[in-house]
């Protein structure tokens, strides 16, 4: 298993110091801050290639692991188009340098890909919501342990 909850905190707490805002998950529930924010939001998670798994023994354990990729994408609200740019591009930024090699280090994630500054305005009704956006590809190992079975005795029988 991917290890989820670990990942959404990294990547909240990492962008909350980079780019100085509150960052909080997409469609939460909550209401929506004031001022600038960052928001995050993951989908294909754990999406495979469909190659076989990796499969070992360890004591009493079979280990089946296998290499996946994930995709999460971030969006810079604020009431000016260029404070949207600016801390979109510092949540770009710490996923470059700072945050690829932190995911790196310590969840053994690797950051495949970092996704252009995009215009993601949106209206609704009569108001817009100004934001900007990019999303990040990421590639892990997706590891699942379950207990090892064996086969003690086996009947066998003449015919």
């Amino acid at each position: 298993m991917l290890p989820y909850r670990q990942i959404r905190l990294t990547i909240a707490r990492g962008l909350k110091a980079a780019a100085g805002v509150t960052v909080i998950p997409l469609n939460d529930g909550g209401d929506m801050p004031k001022g600038s924010f960052l928001t995050y939001n993951f989908s294909d998670f754990g999406d495979t290639d469909d190659g076989r798994p990796i499969i070992t023994q360890e004591a009493d354990k079979v280990i089946r692991s296998k290499t996946v990729t994930f995709t999460a994408s971030v969006l810079s609200y604020a009431d000016s188009v260029d404070d949207s740019v600016e801390n979109a591009m510092k949540a770009q930024d710490w996923f470059k340098v700072a945050g690829a090699e932190l995911l790196r280090d310590t969840l053994d994630i690797v950051v495949i890909r970092v996704g252009e500054v995009q215009n993601r305005d949106i209206n609704i009704g009569e108001e817009w919501e100004r934001r900007q956006g990019f999303d990040i590809d990421f590639r892990a190992l997706d590891i699942v342990e379950s207990p090892l079975t064996w086969i003690e005795t086996a009947p066998i029988t003449k015919e």
